[in-house]
């Protein structure tokens, strides 16, 4: 299992990639290459944050939020065609996390 992390502090779970769209995420997905984020199947609204690669303090690789949004339900998301990752989350979860642009999120496997 790998974990989200924001400075040493987890914020969610990383689902597996299992190539489609969940209906449903407990935690956290993140999409890496060229992505799409849609919400046609789901109905469900999604969280979003777009995400260029980086190192942090300690010289580690890292994701630099760079921006962030909701996608309401029924909706496409603007698509990601270069390197970086889109994180997705639940609605209502990056409000939990307090997650912003400029934060650095690592993921650690366990």
């Amino acid at each position: 299992m790998a974990w989200l992390l924001r400075d040493g502090d987890v914020l969610a779970a990383l689902e597996g990639d299992g190539g489609g769209w969940p209906a449903t995420i407990q935690g956290a997905m993140v999409k890496r290459g060229p992505v799409l984020v849609h919400t046609m199947t789901c109905g469900a609204a999604r969280d979003l944050a777009w995400c260029s690669d980086g190192t942090n303090d300690a010289g580690e690789p890292c994701l630099h939020v760079r921006r962030i949004a909701c996608l309401a339900p029924h909706r496409v998301g603007r698509p990601r065609l270069i390197g970086g990752a889109v994180v997705v989350a639940e609605e209502g979860a990056f409000e939990r996390w307090a997650l912003k642009v400029g934060d650095r999120l690592e993921i650690r496997a366990t």
